[in-house]
C-alpha cells in the first residue's frame, strides 16, 4: 500500500500540581489537578469526530493520565497507549521541583539579563536552546540534559511515529510536554514557537513524502468545542 499523509495531533498534557505552583517540571512528575482533568475531558470531547489510528505518550504519568482521559471522553478506549521515553520533557537536573522564578532568575543572572522577556527578545528564535544550554552549565551535578540530547531523542520519537504509521492516511494522537513540543516546532519553523503553549492545546503536524510540516500551534479550538458537548 502506498504511503499516505500522517496527521499528528501533538498535545500538551493537562495542568499539573507543579504547573499550578509554578515549579520546574521536566523529568520529575506530578499528577493532574482537577483543572487539568477537566481540560483533558474537554479536549477528548472536542476530538470525538477524529478517529485516531494510534496513540503515543511520553513515559511520564501526566501524559499517560491525560491520554487516558482523552481516549475515554472521545470514545476511543480500544486504542493502546504506546509510551515512548523519547517524548519526555527536557531534563532540568538539579532544578527539578524548584520554583520557576528561582531557576530562570539564575539563568538570567548568568546571561546578564534582568528579565526573561528581555532575554528572549535578544535571543530571537534561539531562546529555548540558549536557556537549556545555560541550565546544563549551571547544574554542577551533571544531571541536566543538553539541548542536543533532547533534540536527538525527540527527532527519534518522530521517526518512530512516522515509521509505524506510514502505510496509509492516518491520525495519530501524541501527548507530550510544553518545551518538548516547542522544540519539535523549532525543528521545522522556529518562528512558530509559542512560549505560551497552553495545557491541552493541540499542535498539529503533517508528514508526507518524507517531509514534516507544522500546520497549527497552540490550538485550543478542540477544548472550546468540547465544552459544549453533552456528556
Amino acid at each position: 500500500m502506498a504511503a499516505g499523509k500522517l496527521h499528528v495531533y501533538l498535545v500538551r498534557h493537562g495542568k499539573t500540581m507543579f504547573n499550578t505552583s509554578r515549579r520546574v517540571q521536566g523529568w520529575s512528575d506530578t499528577p493532574l489537578t482537577n483543572e487539568g482533568i477537566e481540560v483533558a475531558q474537554f479536549l477528548g470531547r472536542g476530538l470525538r469526530d477524529i478517529s485516531f489510528d494510534s496513540v503515543y505518550t511520553s513515559d511520564r504519568g501526566r501524559t499517560i493520565e491525560t491520554a487516558g482521559i482523552v481516549l475515554q471522553e472521545s470514545n476511543q478506549t480500544h486504542l493502546e497507549i504506546n509510551e515512548l521515553r523519547d517524548f519526555r520533557e527536557f531534563g532540568f537536573g538539579k532544578f527539578e521541583g524548584e520554583l520557576e522564578d528561582i531557576m530562570f532568575g539564575s539563568v538570567m543572572k548568568h546571561l546578564g539579563f534582568q528579565t526573561l522577556d528581555e532575554a528572549f527578545e535578544s535571543f530571537g528564535d534561539d531562546g529555548y536552546r540558549i536557556v537549556s544550554e545555560t541550565v546544563e552549565k549551571l547544574d554542577e551535578t551533571g544531571m541536566a540534559e543538553s539541548w542536543n540530547e533532547m533534540e536527538y531523542r525527540l527527532k527519534n520519537a518522530l521517526r518512530t511515529v512516522s515509521a509505524e504509521n506510514a502505510t496509509a492516511d492516518s491520525n495519530v494522537l501524541v501527548i507530550s510536554h510544553g518545551m518538548a513540543i516547542n522544540a519539535i516546532v523549532s525543528f521545522f519553523d522556529s518562528k512558530l514557537v509559542d512560549p505560551e503553549l497552553a495545557n491541552a492545546s493541540v499542535t498539529k503536524l503533517g508528514f508526507e513524502n518524507g517531509e514534516w510540516t507544522v500546520e497549527a500551534v497552540n490550538d485550543l479550538s478542540y477544548v472550546e468545542a468540547g465544552k459544549s458537548v453533552l456528556v
